[in-house]
């Protein structure tokens, strides 16, 4: 079962975005995210408003009224527990489980080995 923890400063503005964009399919989904370029680039799990896709092909739960879908291929790659926080740039980061015991950090961002 999908399972996500959200720092209370982050369902806050996340509520705000949601009462913006009025829309019945909008959905806050977790993605993977290729960042960087080259050598230096580097895969992240990032959060942002989206709409409902094949609900065969993705998971979806509600928090604090907060509609929240991560695709299958996320999860069979990172597994069903994520945590949404606020970085040092005070805007929201992801991390999942599979993150915590083998991404190796820099600067508060992860990647994957």
């Amino acid at each position: 079962m999908l399972e996500i923890t959200i720092a209370p400063e982050v369902v806050a503005k996340f509520k705000e975005l949601m009462q913006e964009e009025q829309s019945e399919d909008a959905v806050f989904r977790i993605r993977e995210t290729k960042v960087g370029g080259g050598c230096k680039s580097r895969v992240e799990l990032r959060v942002s408003l989206d709409e409902r896709e094949d609900p065969d092909e993705e998971q979806e739960i509600q928090i604090e009224g907060l509609p929240f879908v991560v695709s299958n291929d996320v999860i069979d790659s990172y597994g069903l527990k994520y945590s949404i926080m606020v970085d040092e740039h005070n805007m929201p980061s992801v991390r999942s489980e599979v993150q915590g015991e083998t991404c190796s950090c820099s600067a508060g961002k992860c990647s994957l080995s």
